[in-house]
C-alpha cells in the first residue's frame, strides 16, 4: 500500500542544527526531502525538531504539518495520534538524507518492496504495529528498528540516497545530486536543457513542456514558468510567474509576474512587486521595482521604472527615469493608454501622464500632463555665434 504520511526526525548534532536545515543549492536539505516525498504522493508529515529549530523546520514543509518539540510531555500524545490516523504503512526519516524523486517515489509506493531498515536512517513501516510497539512501552528507536526488520530489508533503492554530512567533499556530493534530481525532473515533464550541468534548479520549481533552459540559468524558489518559454543565457529568477512563450536573456527577476509572450533583457533587471503584461518588451539595462506595465508596452534600453503604473502599448524613451524618492518617501508615476515618453525624461512623481499624451525629449516632468498633450519642460536652446572661434575658453 503507498505510503500518504511521513514523520521526519531533525535532530541537532553536537548542539548545532541539523544539517538537513543547511543548503543544498539554494534550498534547505529539508526542503528538498519535502519536495521529493510530497511529489511521490506523501500528503501527511510530522517533523520532530528542538524548539531553536522549529522555525527553520516550518519554512521547509508543506503547511497542516505537524511539529513536535523534542523533550516535551506531549510528544508521545502527538506522536501516537499521527500514527493512528495513518492508514498501512508510514515513510521514516531519521537521518540526513538526500532522495532523489526515484527513490521517494520507491519509499513512498512501495514500488521495490524491500527499502531499508532502522540502522540506515530511511525506512518504511506499518504505522499501526508502530504504534502497538510504543504504547506498549517500547522507546521508539527499538520500536522503530523492530518494525523495520519486520517490514523490510536492503534493497537497490540504497543507491539513489545520500547520506548527508558537514564535510566539503559530500556536501559537494549531494549538491552535485540536487542539481542532477532536479534537472532530470525537468527534462522527464518536456523541458529541453541544452547543457544539464550549467543549470540549477530548486526543488519547488515548475517548468511546463517545450520550455528551453540555456546555459547559465539558475531557478530558484516557488518559480513557474509557462510552455514554449526560453530562458537564458546567464538568467536568474526567483519565486516568479512566467507566462507561456516569455523570453528572458541574461537578466535577473525576483518576486514577480510576467505574462504571455513578453521579452525581457538582455541585462535587465525585474525587482519585487512588478507585474509585467502580455507582450512587453522590457530591454538592455531596464530595470523595474514595484511597477505594473500594459499590455504591449515597450522600454526598450537604459531605463528606471520605480514605483509605477504604465499603460498598455506605451513607448518608454531610452534614459526615461521616473524620479520616485524625495529623500524621505516614495511616490507613485501613472502613465496612460499610449502614451509616448520622449527619451532622457525625468518624470517627478507624484505625477500623472494621460492616455495618449508626450513628453518631449529631455524633459523633467513635475506637474500632470493631460491627455493627448504634449509637455515640453526644458530650457530653450541658446546659440552664442562664433564663440569657440574668439579662444574662449582655452583655444590656442
Amino acid at each position: 500500500m503507498e505510503c500518504t504520511g511521513a514523520i521526519v526526525f531533525l535532530p541537532r548534532e553536537g548542539g548545532r542544527p541539523t544539517f538537513m536545515l543547511e543548503n543544498l543549492l539554494f534550498d534547505p536539505a529539508a526542503r528538498w526531502l519535502a519536495q521529493a516525498l510530497k511529489n511521490s504522493g506523501v500528503t501527511h508529515f510530522l517533523v520532530v525538531c528542538h524548539q531553536d529549530d522549529r522555525a527553520q523546520a516550518e519554512a521547509c514543509f508543506p503547511q497542516g504539518t505537524v511539529f513536535i518539540t523534542t523533550g516535551t510531555e506531549d510528544a508521545s500524545e502527538q506522536l501516537l495520534t499521527f500514527l493512528h490516523e495513518q492508514e498501512g504503512q508510514v515513510a521514516v526519516i531519521t537521518r540526513p538524507v538526500f532522495l532523489t524523486d526515484d527513490s521517494a517515489r520507491q519509499l513512498v509506493t512501495g514500488s521495490i518492496p524491500q527499502f531499508g531498515t532502522g540502522e540506515t536512517g530511511v525506512c518504511r513501516v506499518t504505522a499501526g504495529a508502530l504504534a502497538q510497539d510504543l504504547e506498549a512501552g517500547e522507546t521508539f528507536e527499538l520500536a522503530l528498528l523492530t518494525q523495520a526488520r519486520k517490514s523490510d530489508g536492503r534493497g537497490p533503492w540504497w543507491q539513489n540516497v545520500t547520506m548527508l554530512r558537514r564535510d566539503p567533499q559530500h556536501r559537494a556530493e549531494a549538491e552535485l545530486m540536487a542539481r542532477q534530481s532536479s534537472v532530470w525532473r525537468l527534462m522527464d515533464a518536456g523541458v529541453r536543457i541544452m547543457d544539464p550541468n550549467s543549470v540549477y534548479v530548486g526543488p519547488e520549481v515548475i517548468v511546463e513542456e517545450d520550455t528551453v533552459l540555456l546555459p547559465g540559468a539558475i531557478l530558484r524558489g516557488k518559480t513557474s514558468i509557462g510552455r514554449g518559454c526560453e530562458i537564458g543565457p546567464n538568467s536568474m529568477i526567483e519565486d516568479c510567474v512566467i507566462g507561456d512563450g516569455v523570453t528572458v536573456n541574461a537578466s535577473q527577476l525576483c518576486r514577480s509576474t510576467v505574462e504571455e509572450g513578453a521579452m525581457i533583457g538582455p541585462f535587465a533587471y525585474i525587482r519585487p512587486n512588478c507585474h509585467v503584461g502580455r507582450g512587453v518588451k522590457v530591454g538592455d539595462f531596464v530595470e523595474l521595482k514595484n511597477t505594473g506595465i500594459g499590455e504591449g508596452t515597450k522600454i526598450a534600453h537604459l531605463t528606471y521604472m520605480g514605483d509605477a503604473d504604465v499603460g498598455k502599448n506605451v513607448n518608454i524613451g531610452c534614459g526615461t527615469v521616473t524620479v520616485n524618492y524625495d529623500g524621505t518617501s516614495k511616490y507613485r508615476t501613472v502613465i496612460g493608454d499610449n502614451a509616448f515618453i520622449g527619451c532622457n525624461s525625468n518624470l517627478v512623481a507624484p505625477v500623472r501622464i494621460g492616455a495618449g499624451a508626450y513628453t518631449a525629449a529631455g524633459s523633467t516632468i513635475t506637474n500632470d500632463v493631460d491627455d493627448n498633450a504634449l509637455a515640453i519642460a526644458r530650457s530653450r536652446q541658446v546659440v552664442k555665434r562664433q564663440w569657440a572661434a574668439r579662444g574662449w575658453p582655452h583655444k590656442k
